[in-house]
This record gives C-alpha cells, sequence and structure tokens, in this order.
C-alpha cells in the first residue's frame, strides 16, 4: 500500500507539474482540459457516493451539463474576451439545466424528487465549484485575447497559488498533526484531524504563497519570465500583504474542502470516492480542497481587478 501510494504520489505530481508549466508557457487551454477532465471523473464519483444515501443522481444530465457548460464557458470567453463572460455563460447553462431536470422529474414516472436534488447537488458539487478554477485561467487582457502573452498577473498567481498553497497546506497539516496531536478538530465528521494541524495548514498556506511571492520578486528584480509572474499592484507592500493574505485564507478554504468532503464520505458510508488512484483514493480526494481554494482566489482576484 505505502509501495502504491509513493507511485501514484509521484504520476500525480508530474502530471501537475507538465499541466502547470503547459499551461503557464504554452497555452491556457492545457488547464482547461485538465480541469474538465477533472470534473468529469468528480461527477461520476460523486453521483456513486451520493446514490448511497438517496434517489441516485441521474447521471447522463449532470454529464451533459459539464459538457454543455464548459461548451457554453469557451465559447462566450473567446467570443466576447471578457474576465466574465465564460462565468456567466456557463451559470445560464446551469439554470437551464436545473431547470430542465424540475421539468424532467416533475413529468416522469420513473424519477422522484430525490432524484432531481441529487442531480442538482451534483451540478453543484463538484461541477459548478471547479469551473471557478477555470475562470482564473482567463483574467486576461481582451485587446490582446487569449494566450499566455495576454495573461494578467492575477491569473498567472492564481494558478500558481492553486498548485502550492492546498500542497503545502497538506503536508504542513499533515506534519505538525502529526508531531504534535492534540485536541481533535472535527471527530465527528474527520477523526484524524486535530486543531494543532489545522493551525500547521494555516502556516503552510501562508508559505505556499511565499514561494509564489518569492519567485515574484525574483521575476520583477530580475526581469525574467518566471511564470509570467508579476506584481499584483503598484507596490510591494501591498503585494506582500495580498499573497500572505491569499496564503491564510486559501489555506482556510482548503482545509474546509476537505472537511465538506470528508462530510460527504462520512454520510455515503464510503472510505474514499474511488479507487482509481491507488493510495490516494478516487479524483475528488485529490482536489476536495483545490477546488475550494478555485473559488476563493476567483472572487479574490475578481475584487481586485473591479476595485
Amino acid at each position: 500500500m505505502k509501495k502504491d501510494r509513493v507511485v501514484t504520489g509521484t504520476f500525480i505530481a508530474i502530471v501537475y507539474v507538465a499541466v502547470f508549466l503547459l499551461a503557464m508557457y504554452v497555452h491556457p487551454i492545457f488547464f482547461d482540459v485538465f480541469i474538465f477532465a477533472i470534473t468529469l471523473g468528480g461527477v461520476y464519483e460523486m453521483c456513486r457516493a451520493v446514490s448511497n444515501v438517496m434517489s441516485a443522481p441521474i447521471f447522463l444530465i449532470d454529464l451533459i451539463q459539464v459538457v454543455v457548460g464548459f461548451a457554453a464557458f469557451w465559447f462566450a470567453q473567446y467570443f466576447f474576451k471578457t474576465n466574465a463572460s465564460g462565468m456567466t455563460a456557463y451559470f445560464i447553462v446551469l439554470a437551464g439545466t436545473v431547470i430542465a431536470t424540475l421539468i424532467i422529474t416533475a413529468c416522469s414516472k420513473t424519477y422522484v424528487k430525490g432524484n432531481a436534488v441529487s442531480t442538482i447537488f451534483v451540478m453543484l458539487y463538484p461541477s459548478a465549484i471547479l469551473m471557478f478554477s477555470v475562470a482564473i485561467n482567463y483574467f486576461m487582457t481582451a485587446e490582446i485575447g487569449i494566450s499566455v502573452m495576454s495573461a494578467l498577473p492575477q491569473r498567472n498567481a492564481g494558478i500558481a497559488l492553486m498548485f502550492l498553497v492546498p500542497a503545502f497546506t497538506d503536508v504542513f497539516a499533515y506534519q505538525i498533526g502529526s508531531a504534535i496531536k492534540g485536541k481533535k478538530l472535527c471527530p465527528s465528521i474527520s477523526p484524524n484531524k486535530t486543531i494543532s494541524g489545522a493551525i500547521g495548514g494555516l502556516l503552510g498556506g501562508i508559505v505556499g504563497a511565499g514561494v509564489v511571492l518569492l519567485l515574484t520578486y525574483f521575476a520583477v528584480t530580475y526581469n525574467v519570465n518566471i511564470f509570467g509572474l508579476g506584481m499584483l499592484t503598484d507596490g510591494w507592500t501591498s503585494t506582500i500583504i495580498n499573497f500572505l493574505a491569499l496564503g491564510l485564507f486559501g489555506s482556510v478554504f482548503d482545509q474546509a474542502g476537505d472537511l465538506v468532503a470528508s462530510f460527504v464520505k462520512r454520510r455515503s458510508g464510503i472510505k474514499d470516492f474511488s479507487n482509481l488512484l491507488p493510495g490516494h483514493g478516487g479524483v475528488l480526494d485529490r482536489v476536495d480542497g483545490f477546488m475550494f481554494c478555485g473559488v476563493f482566489f476567483y472572487m479574490y482576484f475578481a475584487v481586485m481587478l473591479i476595485l
């Protein structure tokens, strides 16, 4: 089991690095495809998990919502070229799919109200939540177009933070929690998590953001292209404060996402969402905190760009 975990962990790390580098230096579409694949796998796993405790979700509707939602996002983003156009199109599709689900279940002799509830739940978690990660990928300069050359500093920092903050949060939470132990954080949801581990995770999130900040400093100071990173504001003081806030609260969202996933698994009576990744569980077991970070980072940078 330990060997499987190491081998799978190495494979996951290689995939993450490859996706990150391709998205930063080649084209944003590589990150989109990565999130799209995660969403498909996550929707399948969530449908299976939810079926254990309530009426089964209508998988075909959830699958259609993912495909049409992503297609609408990409079409709107490439056609209108604004930071919000893709998300607007996606949520229009989501609203339409929710209405269609309610109509189908109301008129069907096969499905009941519970099928509609579970189907809509899967549309929201994980599908809609993961779309915020894709939206970060499109903080672009509209005049130039959609490419790595037109990416705003918030886009590049956001993607870097999405990979590093959850990773450092998890490592620090595990190491510090294992060393100090102490009082449990939420024993009814996740019996292995401790308060000391949660605090360690917050420290890890700040360290992860600090790594991105350090790379930004070198990129700006020496005028080199390091993942397209640049200052988030006009001054270093405010840039540092922003990175610290992103690391701290990004860690909070990462740990919250982990707890939500643990709650769903406990209610569903399962240990992992699937056995797709030996020693690591399923797709959702790997991105449960990652996708909640995406929501926070998108909201944070969207407000920053508006202001």
